[in-house]
């Protein structure tokens, strides 16, 4: 595993730590949004200060811009030039020392350009960044072709790559737990565990097309804040959520690790059991 801190070249002294781009690469409508969205919320809501990116262009409805002005989106929709951005933003890192949580969207995005174009982990690792990579996948066999694919064609497996199946796309009336292992046994997902790679299972959430068509932030929504032009949310609809981000998401985040989120410096939120 990557190590976590890097000499500051203005003082050889002082250890600082690396700054943070967490990606998640997946095909259209597995849950990367949902999952980068509620990451994002989280990690500012422990202190944290990542940078939002996005470069998912078709995505108008459910969309890392929801969190507020602070997102960063490409001026540009084509692979190449969201390519050239991102490698603008990513060496502003450089300089900042912030953490980045970037959503890359669906199929041929700028981040599979700038694998397929350059040394991408190395390129980070020598500007002292620590990429996470999150492959999110569900049950269908097509859900796993991006890791498939980058690992056979671009022997792209960072260090710190997890893999992440969302429970919300398992078929009802299956256990989770036997899902799960039917996914883990696939051939690309063996490889990927055998090379290190990390995995756990994001929690479905009941109800996100209301907070969707509202436009509005997970905690927001919880906290029952209005949307003019929008109904009223159902206290029932809020009660799920407030659950999900206060129990079911921080069960998850612990069972993924620190090292693979970005820097929260209250620490992984607490797990709320009682009265959600």
């Amino acid at each position: 595993m990557a190590s976590a801190t890097i000499t500051d070249a203005a003082d050889p002294t002082e250890l600082v730590t690396r700054p943070t781009l967490l990606v998640a690469i997946g095909r259209q409508r597995v849950g990367k949004t949902t999952f980068l969205k509620s990451l994002a919320e989280i990690t500012a809501q422990q202190g944290g200060r990542p940078e939002i990116w996005n470069t998912d262009s078709m995505n108008r409805s459910h969309t890392l811009s929801s969190l507020g002005p602070q997102v960063l989106e490409a001026d540009s929709m084509s692979p190449t030039g969201q390519a050239a951005w991102l490698e603008g933003q990513i060496e502003k890192l450089v300089e900042s020392r912030h953490d980045a949580i970037l959503d890359i969207g669906g199929g041929w995005t700028a981040m599979h350009e700038l694998i397929r174009s350059s040394p991408l982990v190395a390129a980070l690792d020598e500007l002292g960044i620590s990429l996470v990579t999150i492959f999110m996948i569900g049950m269908e066999n097509a859900d796993i072709d991006y890791l498939q694919d980058l690992q056979e064609q671009h022997g792209f497996l960072p260090p710190r790559t997890a893999i992440v199946i969302n429970e919300g796309l398992l078929p009802v009336g299956i256990d989770t737990p036997q899902a799960v292992s039917q996914i883990l046994e696939n051939e690309a997902v063996l490889n990927a565990l055998d090379r290190g790679a990390a995995h756990g299972v994001f929690p479905a959430i009941n109800g996100l097309k209301k907070i969707a068509d509202r436009g509005q932030s997970f905690m927001d929504f919880a906290a029952n804040k209005p949307v003019p032009g929008q109904p009223k949310s159902s206290v029932f609809d809020r009660l799920r959520v407030n659950r999900w981000l206060k129990r079911d998401v921080p069960l998850f985040l612990r069972d993924l690790g620190a090292d693979y989120l970005p820097r929260m410096p209250k620490g992984l939120p607490d797990v709320v059991m009682e009265n959600v």
